[in-house]
């Protein structure tokens, strides 16, 4: 079960900028996108079976969008 959830506000474990969560990817959603896009992510982290979240923030004012896994953040 994921532990964040979309609009929450997160930081990566090493206190980068604040982020807002924008995409939630588990295998066990029972949501057959989600569980693709953890499939993929997963391939990308190593296989780590965990939640995968979709970030969003900004830096001056360019908007970056990235995905982490789930032990890579925590909330503000």
């Amino acid at each position: 079960m994921a532990k964040f959830k979309i609009g929450d506000v997160v930081t990566l474990t090493s206190g980068e900028s604040k982020m807002t969560i924008i995409g939630v990817y588990d295998k066990d959603s029972g949501n057959i996108e989600s569980n693709m896009a953890h499939e993929a992510y997963s391939v990308r982290f190593g296989g780590d079976p965990l939640p995968y979240y979709g970030c969003s923030w900004f830096e001056k004012d360019t908007k970056k969008e990235d995905v982490f896994p789930e032990n890579a953040l925590k909330l503000v």
